[in-house]
């Protein structure tokens, strides 16, 4: 047991407990739960099937919706069976408004729609799509196919997380809890992106980790660290705050880079995705149908609004006029326990369309494994400047804001109170960047007080068994 703990600080024990413990479960996740059955994921599957085409962005083309309506969405033209196969629950399910299949082309592709996503850059869509083309070069049926871009992805993501471990030199636990977390797997074992961002994010700060930052090898670090977090920025724009974690440590302490370096550095990291955000809304974003409904209390225009889609611009209008609800809104949003309940158990794992919990067992014990060593952690050790601190954390609260207010302007109803759209996933990427804002410093002393560090593994050594078990037992609603 001595030598155990003793190796908990060392890079291989924490990438070699990632690969025997999280690689199989995200091999029988892959191939256990059925397509479709993961957050978003027949989307996503369509973009990486575009992506094997040649499509590297979503376009618009004009579609007549099941209640007789037409409206103009951003979307991928792909083969019909691409959709078919993650096609778990009807067309109808939860009251979508759903569009009717138009007349495919010459090449037999349909379009489909896909809204937001099909404004998200092709990159981190690569592995997912190179899974898809290996079993079509196979002559592989496209249920097949999906198994192998699964495998892929999850590759991919495994590969990004046993680099950010192997490079951490502080923090290693805490990141290996985040990269370990039942939804970080359910994630990386399918299409969605989401699973590479929250190990992108991951690998950025590991890469950020060495104090003093300065020596032979800050130039590879700093710059594998700014693709890291423009790849997770040009994904999803609100997670641009990211770029914090490029400004420490602070210059005038223990770090060797200067501020202008560092402001630089951020700026190269979040400009690419500025630019794409702009190009990608004037050329391909559009609304999300929805079904006829009377604007929300919020609008003051004119009565009646009735808005069949929703509206980023009328939604901007409705903040713009009381600019208090920047603030208002979110805190709402956050403001109750129950909420705050629901993202937690989202974070560490709701599976199917969000409708599909983990036994309630497992949500406790990665409560304690997630809270356990920082409250145990040896408090000898310092942490780093207050400054830091401050700074990396109101980044962290910044992402958190843009991202719930993103989903009030793009995914809510126009004029609504309550915010539709945050789900806890989304709080991991933001995750790495408070683990760099407080781990501590220096290893810990002696071998009795790194106990608390293993809480993760065990962790992950349950979910070894109960993880796949549950998803096994996860029925499709018919």
């Amino acid at each position: 047991m001595t030598r155990l703990l003793a190796a908990a600080t060392g890079a291989t024990f924490w990438c070699l407990a990632f690969l025997a413990l999280c690689g199989p479960v995200c091999i029988a996740l892959a191939l256990i739960v059925p397509p479709g059955e993961v957050a978003d994921e027949g989307a996503h599957l369509a973009r990486a099937a575009a992506l094997m085409n040649g499509e590297f962005v979503g376009h618009r083309e004009t579609l007549r919706y099941a209640d007789g309506s037409t409206h103009v969405a951003a979307g991928v033209r792909i083969d019909p069976a691409w959709d078919e196969v993650t096609r778990s629950r009807p067309k109808s399910f939860g009251g979508i408004l759903d569009a009717v299949e138009g007349e495919p082309d010459a090449q037999g592709r349909v379009f489909v729609p896909l809204y937001t996503v099909a404004t998200y850059p092709p990159f981190l869509y690569l592995p997912s799509a190179s899974g898809l083309a290996a079993g079509r070069l196979l002559g592989l049926p496209p249920e097949t196919c999906v198994y192998l871009g699964r495998l892929a992805n999850a590759t991919a993501t495994l590969v990004a997380g046993l680099l950010a471990l192997a490079v951490a030199r502080r923090g290693r636990p805490a990141l290996f809890a985040v990269l370990a977390l039942p939804m970080s797997l359910s994630l990386a074992a399918s299409f969605n992106q989401d699973g590479l961002i929250v190990a992108l994010a991951a690998l950025a700060a590991a890469l950020l980790s060495p104090r003093p930052f300065a020596g032979g090898g800050t130039g590879p670090r700093l710059s594998g660290a700014i693709l890291c977090i423009a790849l997770v920025a040009l994904a999803k724009p609100p997670y641009a705050a990211l770029a914090a974690m490029l400004l420490v440590p602070f210059p005038g302490g223990r770090g060797g880079l200067g501020m202008g370096r560092r402001l630089a550095a951020a700026v190269l990291a979040v400009l690419p995705a500025a630019i794409w955000t702009v190009a990608a809304t004037a050329t391909v974003a559009t609304p999300v149908p929805r079904h006829a409904y009377e604007a929300g209390p919020l609008w003051s225009g004119p009565r009646p609004a009735p808005f069949t889609a929703t509206d980023p611009q009328a939604q901007a209008r409705v903040l713009l006029e009381d600019p208090s609800r920047l603030l208002t809104l979110p805190g709402r949003f956050l403001g109750t326990a129950k909420r705050l309940t629901i993202l937690a158990e989202g974070a560490i794992g709701i599976f199917g369309w969000l409708d599909r919990p983990l036994p309630v067992p497992l949500y406790l014990l990665w409560a304690v494994a997630l809270v356990g060593p920082i409250l145990l952690a040896d408090r000898r050790n310092p942490l780093p400047p207050a400054a830091e601190r401050l700074v990396l954390t109101a980044a962290a609260l910044a992402c958190l804001w843009l991202v719930i207010l993103s989903q009030y302007v793009t995914w809510t109803n126009v004029g609504e109170i309550r915010i539709i759209g945050p789900q806890g996933r989304y709080l991991l990427p933001l995750a790495p960047m408070l683990i760099l804002a407080f781990a501590r410093l220096r290893p810990q002393a002696g071998p009795t007080r790194r106990w608390p560090a293993l809480m993760p593994v065990a962790a992950a050594a349950v979910d070894l068994v109960a993880v796949p078990v549950a998803a096994f037992a996860m029925g499709v609603p018919g």
